[in-house]
């Protein structure tokens, strides 16, 4: 417990239960070792984009960054003022950021442990050479500048691709600096370590706010990122969609067995329902 200014005693969980933050990264690799994950497949007239580990290490992630953004701005730092004026105020915005804190490292450390277990799923997320001529093609077709023509899009944009390299290092290094800050709450820290952590986990946090600001306009607030926004709660998307705007990652899947293929416009299996399709490890996608 600290004391407040007013003398009564005020929580502050990353004094008191510091410990449940490095707990979180055990319990989440825990987690990921013992999770089957589900093929992308067809069934009937929709494709799984998303199994359910890929939609729970997602969200997970997406509420605990903003929440981390909100109170990290509410707190103030660099040249960003201060937003509480008082010591509960200060206490609420602290106990969210841990909240928080919590959040994005569950959710992180399990897409590390899903992602070391089934690589495939780092090879879909990374970008390819060519990406960034591919991202530009699309963006300046759908504004009407170009006639030219990107490859065949696979299961992610070359946008979304290209994204995800600093994504994943600018949340690393805020969750790396983040816990050596909380260690000088217990254990000795060196002046120059922690000065280190805390501009490094600032200047993330500022970076990974632009990026994320970006993403969700191009993930959810356009009106063609819709489909693709529902497929991250429900996990499905519409085959036709796929069809017209994913041809690259329609194709893998028809190669691979687990979607149909289309003799003469039609399916080769329209009267019949896709086969079940095993999980990659296991026999469901439960977590």
């Amino acid at each position: 417990m600290k004391q407040g200014e007013a003398g009564q005693s005020l929580l502050f969980l990353f004094d008191e239960y510091w410990w449940a933050l490095f707990m979180i990264v055990f319990v989440a690799l825990l987690v990921s070792a013992f999770t089957h994950r589900k093929k992308p497949h067809c069934e009937g007239d929709r494709i799984l984009r998303h199994d359910i580990p890929a939609r729970v290490s997602h969200w997970f992630n997406a509420f605990g960054i903003l929440i981390l953004i909100f109170t990290g701005f509410m707190l103030g730092f660099l040249f960003f003022p201060r937003h509480v004026a008082y010591t509960e105020g200060a206490q609420l915005m602290f106990n969210l950021h841990f909240i928080g804190a919590m959040l994005f490292l569950f959710g992180a450390v399990y897409w590390v442990g899903n992602t070391f277990l089934y690589p495939r799923r780092l090879e879909e997320h990374a970008p390819y050479l060519g990406s960034l001529k591919d991202a530009v093609i699309h963006y300046a077709s759908m504004a009407g500048l170009t006639r030219s023509k990107e490859r065949p899009v696979g299961k992610y944009e070359a946008s979304e691709r290209l994204a995800f390299v600093p994504l994943t290092l600018l949340a690393l290094f805020m969750g790396v600096t983040g816990l050596i800050k909380v260690s000088a709450h217990v254990w000795h820290v060196p002046d120059g370590l922690l000065h280190f952590a805390t501009w490094t986990h600032d200047w993330s946090t500022v970076l990974l706010t632009v990026l994320v600001v970006i993403h969700i306009i191009l993930a959810a607030v356009v009106p063609w990122a819709w489909p693709l926004f529902r497929s991250m709660i429900d996990g499905y998307i519409s085959v036709d969609f796929v069809k017209s705007h994913h041809k690259g990652w329609y194709k893998e899947l028809t190669d691979e067995g687990l979607c149909p293929r289309e003799e003469n416009g039609k399916d080769e299996n329209k009267a019949e329902k896709s086969k079940e399709v095993k999980p990659e490890k296991g026999e469901s996608d439960a977590v």
